[in-house]
């Protein structure tokens, strides 16, 4: 039954394919059950049958409102190619390379400079709730660093995905994030530290690979620390398992550590030259890749930047080639040259009776100094970390901390080896942190709903890390064969075999080879070669060459190979974390020193602390091997999905109620289905149940949360399907009126012109009817025809002369009220202000009014009755007592004691804007008063001869204009600073958020990120909102008689503000860029140019402003295909910048789309 609803004709569905993994196809023939083929169109226009098991029908596409959707749980089909098409269009058609998934932000990676990365977009984000804005790196670090704040819990970022998905980058964003809006303090800019820290760590443990330019070839874990302000106060790094086989080998197209050729290229530096270095040509381990040279890439330039006395790398490369190199190599160290020429070749076995020296074959004498020099680079890095470290400590306390781990993501080559199993080892212990993370949220969201909670089956890969690290398993079998004198990869290749082949589901021996076995990982089946994992795990250098090294007297290179270094960093550890799993320690001592145990230790703390804070996951991708700019490969945009968790996620979110919307949103959008009985209710609440048991009769679809509806996958498509029919019903309606109308109009049209033609015949027919009369009864018909129009005179004459004598009686009633009224009016003004006024006059001096006066007028309460200007009016007039008087003194203290007291009431009532309007049209009106009549020369041109005579005689006030100038211009800045606060609240919500046109609602579901607001029909702003703000503030400047210009600079204003942050908001949230978007703006606009026609302010420019806004609404709109589009659109939007468009607004938007009828 479902299956005809669902799979019918021109539904779309995804197929599977070789070169896309998934492509779109639409039903041309509705799908019964039973049927083993399903007719479908693909996008080109082929028609196939496609078979089908009706168990597992192909997968249903999304709706077209969910296209581009910025978090992909918000999808109301939930799999894999709904994921890879969406992540598809917001990447390569509209440019944007971040999109969440839930509890995850997915960062793909463009090959390109994008500007989102500066100081006013982290400012933007910065305060700001993550659902609120477009998907970006900083709105996971401001989530970090605001549920640090709020909870004082510490939190991480776990940053992960293959080489050349652009790890490193998004660590690096992040902490330069924390940096810019945690400032410290203090004098020691620890926050420039530790961004500084960056290019060192990158010189000395990044690498160039087949597959990226900046590989890193380590995992780091950098914990930032912050006071209780907040603040950063130093921080602290962990790094794991650095590649050292890349110091004596790289494969084609690789190069060596990026620290190495900028020491060659910077060779001929004053401080380098004791190193004795040449070009990295010269040198074996520097040339084995074949190019030396990265593209685009200055080495000596970025020496600059590790710009450090690291005598110690140099040598690394003398010990690679020649004798005389060996000779440097001594040289530099202080070494024994004999001694590490005889024992770079020789080896010392020791048996119970004696002790043979015995010279190794060329293959083993390149072992031992490729181990050595293995060995040396790995004490190298960990002393530079450990520096790194020292350089950002700290000596306050610690209060809370967000890490950041830069971590190597699921690998899988066509070789794998030591590092792979380790890398991908890693990854299994952090995905079964993520499953669990991401199952606790979810629960907690139903909880938090009132929903009650099922079980949701999840992938539990701990089978998978068992095998590996359990007892007598993958790494302690390994472990234990390097014990073993005589052991090798075979042997314990056979104990693998033995132990878990048949036995282990997880575990498979290759059919193909006998050198090889296979672990199905939670990503995907690795087949692992065997050679070189006993060597790898042991990473060990003869004992001899050791104890020479020890004798260096170069202090940091003897210090390296002590039995028990003494460690230069300041602290241990600096984390202090219970555990949340006990950590596995090995069994004993020997086997505490092999790779894998350091490396499962390591991985043990990681965990814990892991455990122990807030997560925050982001997933790098890499669209292409090719490094192209926007170029998406789906093949491999698909494998690592799988490999980085994405999927799993999604499937852990389609198992329950993946669609979450709230009340208002569900009411706004599907108003269209809800009968006019429904709509009549007053609980928005109810009316959604109501409708959706209505519209769904299976209840198990869905669940009423306390805010939200939560709907099964598919529901969402299934009512968008509804809305769409009921939509496309309407449309044929219309069609069917609008044509009904058109031949109704043909029809009177062609009913007219017959009439017409009656009418000139039968006028004809009369006519000679009537002449026949005239000739036959001439008299007869003239006495009809007097008697009719006298009749009709009079009739007419007295009807004049009834409307000129009713108007005369209300017109003379009309005038006797309203002069008793204004008598009435006019005498108690007057008694009211002149007692008020005797009653100072004999208490107090006539300067003691003027504090009164001020103290008493209150617009609330004296405004509304007042002659606008009256206060201003009456204070010029005691200023002119005082010219009259020739009283200098007298006028003085006036008009300080004026000022003060207009300052003194500004400051009580900063926040009033009754009051502010009111004491800014009066404090404008007395300035202006004191330029016309005292000496303003500009001002003094227009007046009469009898206003010339009111002029002051006496005194000059320029310099108090000047100080009520200031004054007012204070005034009008408060003004309008509580203007903007009381309308900038407004702005967003009415005229970007709520839907107005009903039936075009361009709401979408809510994805994760927005799950915790609740929305409350009550608090929702609308643009009715901000009109009637702008009409209480335009009603109260009236009414207090603000000059006519002040008013209009102050509307020009609010209209810039509401512009201005309209557009700001559309820049920064992509989720607005849509076509039903723009006509919702402009109706909007509309809106606001139809109040200031309606209030005659027309002339104030306000419109004017509102024209960038306008531009990009016409944008979101108009066509963009063709180079006339184009066009013009550079003549159209003249107010908006290239970047602008191109960057922010410049979307193709499927909303807009006319389906054919």
């Amino acid at each position: 039954g479902l299956y005809n609803i669902i799979y019918t004709y021109i539904t779309a569905v995804w197929i599977p394919d070789n070169e896309e993994v998934w492509q779109s196809a639409e039903i041309t023939k509705n799908y019964k059950a039973g049927d083993r083929f399903l007719q479908v169109q693909l996008e080109d226009g082929t028609e196939i049958n496609y078979p089908v098991d009706p168990a597992a029908l192909p997968p249903l596409r999304n709706p077209d409102i969910l296209v581009g959707e910025n978090d992909l749980t918000a999808l109301s089909y939930l799999h894999e190619p709904a994921v890879l098409h969406n992540l598809k269009v917001r990447f390569v058609e509209s440019k944007l390379i971040y999109t969440y998934s839930g509890i995850i932000l997915v960062a793909i990676n463009p090959y390109k400079q994008l500007p989102i990365y500066g100081d006013a977009i982290i400012h933007a984000y910065s305060g700001q709730n993550m659902g609120d804005m477009d998907p970006h790196i900083f709105a996971v670090a401001e989530e970090a660093y605001k549920q640090m704040a709020r909870n004082n819990k510490n939190q991480s970022i776990i940053v992960s995905g293959e080489s050349g998905a652009g790890k490193t980058v998004s660590a690096r964003y992040t902490m330069r994030y924390f940096a810019t809006v945690s400032k410290s303090t203090s004098n020691a800019h620890v926050e420039d530290k530790v961004l500084a820290s960056n290019p060192i760590t990158e010189a000395v443990g990044n690498a160039k690979t087949t597959r990226n330019d900046n590989s890193s070839r380590f995992g780091k874990y950098t914990e930032i620390s912050f006071d209780q302000s907040y603040r950063i106060i130093g921080a602290n790094m962990r790094t794991y398992l650095l590649e050292k086989s890349r110091v004596v080998f790289q494969s084609e197209n690789e190069r060596n550590y990026h620290i190495f050729y900028q020491l060659c290229a910077s060779a001929m530096q004053p401080e380098f030259q004791h190193l004795k270095l040449g070009s990295a040509e010269e040198f074996n381990y520097t040339r084995m890749g074949g190019n030396t040279v990265i593209e685009g890439v200055d080495d000596r330039a970025n020496m600059v930047e590790t710009q450090k006395t690291f005598a110690l790398l140099g040598n690394l490369l003398e010990i690679s080639t020649t004798y005389s190199h060996l000779n440097i190599f001594c040289e530099l160290l202080d070494l024994n040259f004999d001694k590490i020429t005889q024992w770079l070749c020789h080896r010392k076995i020791i048996t119970t009776s004696e002790t043979v020296i015995k010279p190794m074959t060329k293959a083993q004498a390149v072992n031992a100094r490729d181990a050595l020099a293995k060995k040396i680079y790995s004490h190298l890095f960990d002393f530079i970390v450990e520096r790194i470290n020292q350089a950002l400590q700290f000596t306050g306390k610690q209060h809370t901390f967000i890490g950041v781990l830069d971590i190597y993501g699921f690998e899988t080559f066509d070789v794998n080896s030591f590092e792979q199993f380790c890398i991908n080892y890693a990854n299994e212990k952090l995905q079964l942190q993520f499953n669990l993370h991401v199952f606790k949220l979810e629960q907690e969201e139903y909880m938090k709903e009132d929903i009650p909670w099922t079980l949701i089956d999840f992938y539990d890969n701990q089978p998978v890390i068992d095998l590996i690290e359990a007892k007598m398993g993958i790494l302690e079998l390994l472990d234990e064969e390097c014990l073993l004198p005589h052991g090798t990869d075979e042997n314990w290749l056979q104990k693998l075999y033995n132990n878990f082949v048949n036995k282990n589901a997880l575990f498979e021996k290759p059919r193909m080879s006998n050198t090889s076995f296979i672990i199905q990982h939670f990503a995907d089946k690795v087949e692992y070669k065997c050679e070189g994992f006993l060597e790898k795990n042991r990473d060990t250098v003869y004992e001899v060459l050791m104890e020479i090294l020890k004798e260096s007297k170069f202090r940091l290179c003897a210090n390296f190979f002590q039995d028990n270094p003494v460690s230069i960093s300041p602290f241990s550890s600096t984390i202090n974390i219970k555990s949340a799993r006990p950590v596995l320690k090995p069994p004993n001592k020997q086997l505490r020193m092999t790779v894998g145990s350091k490396f499962r230790s390591s991985l043990s703390l990681l965990m814990e602390t892991l455990n122990a804070t807030t997560p925050h996951y982001v997933r790098c991708i890499k669209p292409n091997d090719e490094k192209q700019p926007f170029e998406f490969d789906s093949k491999r945009v698909a494998q690592q999905l799988r490999a980085c968790g994405v999927l799993e996620t999604i499937r852990i979110s389609a198992q329950s109620y993946p669609s979450r919307w709230t009340y208002i949103e569900f009411f706004s959008r599907y108003s269209i289905l809800m009968t006019q009985q429904e709509l009549s209710l007053n609980d928005k609440k109810q009316i959604c149940k109501i409708v959706l048991q209505r519209l769904i009769q299976d209840p198990n679809q869905y669940q009423f949360g306390r805010t939200k509806i939560f709907f099964r996958a598919g529901q969402v498509a299934y009512l968008e399907k509804l809305r769409s029919d009921k939509l496309r019903h309407a449309c044929i309606m219309i069609q069917k009126s609008v044509r009904g109308w058109l031949q109704r109009k043909k029809f009177l049209r062609i009913k007219q012109a017959a009439v017409t033609i009656q009418q000139y015949f039968r006028g004809q027919r009369t006519i000679h009817r009537t002449l026949y009369l005239m000739l036959i009864e001439p008299q007869i018909i003239t006495d009809i025809c007097k008697c009719f129009l006298l009749k009709m005179l009079e009739e007419h004459k007295a009807v004049i002369l009834q409307k000129y004598a009713r108007a005369w009686l209300a017109r003379r009633r009309f005038q006797n009220i309203r002069r008793f009224v204004s008598n009435i009016q006019l005498s108690y003004r007057v008694q009211r202000l002149q007692k008020k006024i005797e009653e100072q006059v004999r208490n107090t001096s006539q300067f003691m009014i003027c504090t009164v006066f001020l103290s008493y007028l209150f617009p609330r309460g004296v405004v509304v009755n007042m002659i606008p200007g009256l206060p201003a009016h009456i204070l010029f007039m005691c200023v002119r007592y005082a010219d009259y008087l020739n009283d200098a003194d007298m006028l003085k203290s006036f008009i300080n004691v004026t000022i003060d007291g207009i300052k003194q009431v500004v400051k009580e009532n900063s926040e009033d804007f009754e009051m502010l309007s009111f004491w800014l049209s009066n404090t404008y009106y007395f300035l202006n008063c004191l330029k016309q009549y005292s000496g303003e020369e500009e001002f003094m041109k227009s007046n009469t001869p009898r206003q010339n005579k009111n002029c002051l005689k006496h005194f000059d006030l320029s310099e108090y204009r000047q100080i009520l100038s200031d004054l007012a211009i204070r005034i009008y800045h408060q003004f309008i600073i509580v203007m903007e606060n009381n309308i900038q609240p407004m702005i967003v919500p009415g005229m970007l958020e709520y839907e107005s046109l009903q039936g075009i609602s361009g709401l979408k579901p809510t994805g994760f990120r927005k799950r915790s607001s609740s929305i409350d029909d009550t608090d929702t702003y609308t643009m009715t909102s901000i009109l009637q703000q702008l009409s209480y503030f335009y009603s109260t400047m009236c009414q207090n008689g603000l000059d006519s210009e002040l008013l209009k600079q102050a509307v020009k204003q609010l209209f810039f503000l509401i512009g201005a942050v309209t557009l700001n908001s559309l820049f920064l949230r992509k989720d607005m860029c849509s076509c039903r978007k723009g006509m919702q703006i402009r109706c909007n606009i509309s809106y606001l140019e139809e109040w200031l026609k309606e209030k005659n302010l027309q002339s104030s420019n306000a419109k004017e402003t509102l024209e960038p806004l306008a531009q990009a609404a016409w944008l979101l709109q108009v066509k963009k295909i063709t180079d006339d589009d184009a066009k013009e659109i550079c003549e159209h939007c003249t107010s908006l910048s290239t970047v602008q468009v191109m960057n922010h607004l410049f979307f193709s938007d499927t909303d807009c789309r006319i389906l054919p009828i």
